[in-house]
């Protein structure tokens, strides 16, 4: 029983961020061509440590071939305890077949323990799809992950669900990609279960009272995590000019 107990609870430590509030999502879509592409990302990991942040990597519209240099710098974002990475998969609306998300999975849970990953991110997830996105997702779950007992999983639909099923096995789930024109259209947003949802922004051109009063409403209602910039285009290649002050709310709240 004692012994039933303590697998469980490592369980649970394996799969749960280290934070509980609402954390930042970070579509980490740059090359690190050098130690300051990635600088702002780890600057702020560093100097706000009781942020959660989940971090997704995408070397190549998914792992791609072995790149050490990029996994050298997944390495260093690897070491803080604050950060959750994730790889990138594509799931074309369901339509790819498992064995190949199967063999990105692979890759990822593949690399070295140095960089290694905690889970995985599906892109372009279809609503409706249940015994399909259970199968990628059991898929993560089972591959073999170094010092995890399991996989933590993030979906894409990047639009409302509603009170999916999907909620039953995933861990997070973007409910809101889009710009912030869009999200002003429409705002209140559903949140069935804001503990497991995430919103991404885009185009926010708002004040900074505004950025900072976003963040309070998010904090407020318990979502899981949220990402965003003030970039029009290509906004997942860099950080916006907002990114510091965005963090900074983040961590207010936090």
């Amino acid at each position: 029983m004692i012994l039933a107990t303590l697998l469980a609870i490592l369980t649970f430590l394996a799969v749960v961020p280290v934070h509980a509030q609402t954390g930042i999502i970070v579509p980490l879509y740059s090359y690190p061509e050098t130690s300051a592409t990635w600088e702002p990302l780890e600057t702020a990991i560093t100097t706000y440590p009781d942020v959660q942040f989940y971090v997704i990597v995408n070397p190549d519209s998914g792992p791609g071939p072995t790149d050490t240099n990029y996994q050298a710098a997944v390495a260093t974002l690897h070491g803080y305890a604050n950060v959750l990475l994730v790889g990138y998969v594509y799931t074309s609306n369901g339509a790819r077949p498992l064995d190949e998300v199967q063999q990105d999975i692979n890759t990822y849970a593949a690399w070295p323990s140095a960089s290694s990953l905690a889970g995985i991110f599906f892109d372009e997830t279809q609503a409706g799809l249940t015994s399909t996105y259970t199968a990628y997702t059991d898929a993560a779950r089972n591959a073999t992950w170094p010092g995890r007992t399991t996989a933590y999983v993030i979906l894409n639909p990047g639009t409302d669900i509603g009170d999916s099923d999907y909620y039953t096995f995933a861990d997070q789930i973007v409910t809101f990609e889009d710009t912030y024109d869009r999200y002003q259209t429409l705002a209140p947003l559903p949140l069935p279960h804001p503990a497991q949802q995430s919103f991404i922004m885009n185009s926010f051109d708002g004040t900074d009272e505004t950025l900072a009063s976003l963040v309070q409403a998010f904090q407020t209602s318990g979502l899981a995590s949220a990402y965003i910039t003030d970039l029009t285009t290509d906004f997942y290649k860099s950080f916006g000019s907002d990114w510091t002050a965005f963090v900074e709310d983040v961590n207010t709240e936090t």
